[in-house]
């Protein structure tokens, strides 16, 4: 079967990730919550909202 590399590393890095925060979940969502603090301009957002549906086209 082949590999995307780029999934490969998607996963390696999520693995890291999680050892670093002994695979608790709260420590990853606080680490999260740091960069997106750290790094708000590379963030984005739907237009319609987070939690909202999308007005109907037309």
């Amino acid at each position: 079967m082949w590999k995307d590399p780029i999934v490969e590393e998607i996963h390696a890095v999520r693995r890291q990730i999680a050892k670093e925060c002994n695979h608790d979940i709260r420590q990853i969502v606080e680490r999260l919550r740091e960069k997106e603090k750290r790094h708000k301009g590379r963030l984005t957002f739907p237009k319609h909202g987070v939690g909202k549906k999308p007005k109907a086209a037309g």
